[in-house]
């Protein structure tokens, strides 16, 4: 097992012990390696507890994806698990892991992740977001093309084979899951998927607004070196509401030159107004819900998008403007998760254009 961590240290120590009563139960023979960052003193207490515990403590300033690197190097045995440190393991979660190694063409498995911890006002948007399906993966698909570091393993000789996580991103700290995950899945291996295998990873870390919006931008900025390295899964888009919004722009900005001043700025903050709105309509009628389950989809709408801001922002940074209208396709699985939130998409851009139109005629 190897266990970057930074910081966090109350989380760390909830693991290591979680892992320690799990290694009670294991004949396996097995080993855990924390690679720390953290400053003097958190690390100092983290080598206390591993100590303690009888896990290999490494201290270095390298970030998340060498760290890992660093533990795949140490590690002697034949499977590496990884796991985040604001997580928790569940109770048989390594027994499965090694159970599912059936054939020689299994590179990986991919547990399952679930939620724990208080529901403050920002999870409740967020878990009307796209974002936590991978987390599911297990629950949903016999096997994934990739899947997140909170409870995920692979044979260390595939690990070597594709040389480890990729540095190289311009953040340490996103899509370096999701591109060593598509790396070993191209080579031939499979990704196996077991919901038996449970994490618990702590709502906590994913409950500040300020650092959600830092990392879903990162995700957007960073999704766009992903389809530079595996340009196969390209392929056209929806329209996206910021490439919509740029037409809505542009059509304001002819109104300004015919000295339709007031339309030319109305028509960019109706749209704005209109499809998160009716957006969050579309998803709040399905069932029984009030007030707050609007306010919650409606601002999961902003969050989505900017993610699809840090998507163009860094394709237009790099002088590209395919993330206008392209996205990542990782499989017919993933038009089945999103086709819900597609087909609402749709509908607010189809219902809010009508009401430019008529706003425009009048």
């Amino acid at each position: 097992m190897v266990i970057p961590t930074s910081g966090r240290v109350t989380y760390a120590e909830r693991l290591l012990e979680s892992l320690h009563s799990e290694l009670e139960f294991l004949d396996e023979p097995t080993e855990v390696i924390v690679v720390d960052s953290s400053k003097p003193k958190e690390s100092q207490a983290l080598s206390q507890v591993c100590k303690k515990l009888g896990y290999k403590f490494h201290h270095i300033k390298r970030g998340i994806s060498r760290a890992r690197n660093y533990g795949i190097e140490a590690a002697k045995f034949l499977i590496v698990l990884f796991i985040d440190s604001d997580c928790m393991v569940f109770p048989g979660l390594l027994r499965e892991h090694i159970l599912s190694y059936t054939d020689e063409d299994i590179g990986g498995v991919l547990g399952l992740t679930k939620f724990m911890g208080h529901k403050n006002w920002v999870w409740k948007i967020v878990e009307r977001t796209p974002f936590l399906i991978p987390f599911s993966f297990a629950r949903r698909m016999d096997c994934a093309p990739w899947g997140p570091c909170t409870n995920i393993s692979f044979r260390k000789e595939v690990l070597l084979e594709v040389e480890g996580f990729r540095t190289d991103f311009p953040f340490d700290f996103s899509g370096e899951d999701v591109d060593l995950g598509l790396r070993i899945s191209k080579r031939g291996y499979k990704i196996t998927c077991n919901p038996k295998a449970i994490a618990y990873h702590s709502r906590e870390t994913w409950s500040s607004l300020t650092v959600l919006l830092k990392k879903i931008f990162r995700w957007g900025r960073t999704g766009f070196h992903i389809l530079t390295q595996h340009s196969y899964l390209s392929t056209t888009d929806f329209p996206k509401f910021i490439s919509v919004s740029l037409l809505i722009v542009a059509l304001a900005i002819l109104y300004g030159l015919f000295g339709l001043r007031w339309k030319m700025i109305m028509l960019p903050i109706l749209w704005s107004l209109c499809v998160p709105a009716i957006d969050a309509v579309l998803r709040s009628s399905s069932s029984k819900t009030d007030i707050s389950d609007f306010v919650f989809n409606y601002f999961s709408f902003w969050l989505v998008f900017v993610y699809e801001f840090g998507l163009v922002y860094e394709s237009m940074k790099n002088h590209s403007f395919e993330m206008l209208y392209k996205r990542h396709l990782y499989g017919a699985g993933q038009l089945l998760f999103e086709w819900r939130h597609r087909l609402i998409q749709n509908w607010s851009f189809i219902i809010s254009l009508i009401v430019l139109v008529v706003f425009a005629l009048i």
